[in-house]
Order: C-alpha cells, then structure tokens, then sequence
C-alpha cells in the first residue's frame, strides 16, 4: 500500500538538491534556459518559492513508501498557496515506476490538500511528458493553458 510520509530534514536537503539540478537539466532539455544558466536559474526559482529555506511555511515534502517494509518509491512536494494547492514535484523512482505509486500518491496528496482547507489543486507538467499528462487526465486534472514552441533550423 502506497503512503506519504513527512521527509525528516536530512532526507529533505538531499532532496531540494537533487530537484534543482533535475529542474534545471528539463529546462535545459526543453530550451527555456542554456546549459551555462540552467543551474543558477533553478536555484533562484527554488529559493523564490522556499524563501525561508526548509523552514517556509506551508510547504510539505513527502517521501511515498510502498509495502510493509516501507521502501522508498518516489517522493513529493505540495505546497499551499492563495491560489490553493500546488504539487511542486512528484517522483516516482525508475524501478518502481507504472505500478500505481504516483495515481496513489496524487490522490493521497488531494487528501492531504482538503485536508489543509485547498479548494482546488494545480499542478505543471512539461508538455512532452506524455506519460505524465495522461496520469492526470485520468486523474481528472484538465489543462488551463498551453504553451507552445518550434526550434528555427538555421
């Protein structure tokens, strides 16, 4: 059975490190920022978003354990905000990946946001994620916006 549970602080740094050179590696990918910026760029939208580091309030890391053992499957972020719940992150570790933990987990994390008193829930998912998006239209998330881009051959 697929669980959150709360990151201790160790695990929680380890984290925010690993997120931000993978949030920076899918720009990068994607094009938004060059290879020379994607690190700093990530780090400061990171900090924007965490301005009291580990410490901001309304902010939830959860690491989602499967079984009676608790292994570690993936982890999870989901903030409160004015605008209502926002799940910054959600990580599903390769070798346990399309066995249900992330369906699981998103809809333990839509418990955990009515819980907080969250009208709604939003998320960002990168548009060539297909995978992804189709988890969440099951799930009963619809798009709110698109954007788009072509690369100019030269």
């Amino acid at each position: 059975m697929t669980r959150l549970v709360a990151m201790d602080r160790t695990t929680l740094r380890a984290y925010l490190d690993r997120l931000v050179r993978s949030y920076a590696e899918e720009h990068i990918r994607t094009g938004r920022w060059t290879r020379e910026e994607g690190l700093g760029e990530a780090r400061r939208e990171v900090d924007r978003i965490l301005p009291e580091g580990v410490d901001t309030p309304n902010q939830f890391f959860f690491d989602i354990l499967d079984g009676p053992g608790g292994t570690k499957v993936g982890s999870l972020w989901l903030a409160l905000e004015p605008r209502g719940a926002f799940v910054y992150d959600l990580e599903v570790l390769e070798p346990y990946r399309r066995h249900g933990h992330a369906e699981a987990a998103m809809r333990l994390a839509e418990a955990v946001a009515r819980e907080k008193g969250a009208a709604k829930i939003a998320l960002h998912v990168f548009g060539d994620n297909l995978g992804a998006r189709r988890l969440y239209t099951k799930l009963g998330y619809a798009e709110t916006n698109v954007m788009m881009a072509k690369s100019l051959d030269r």
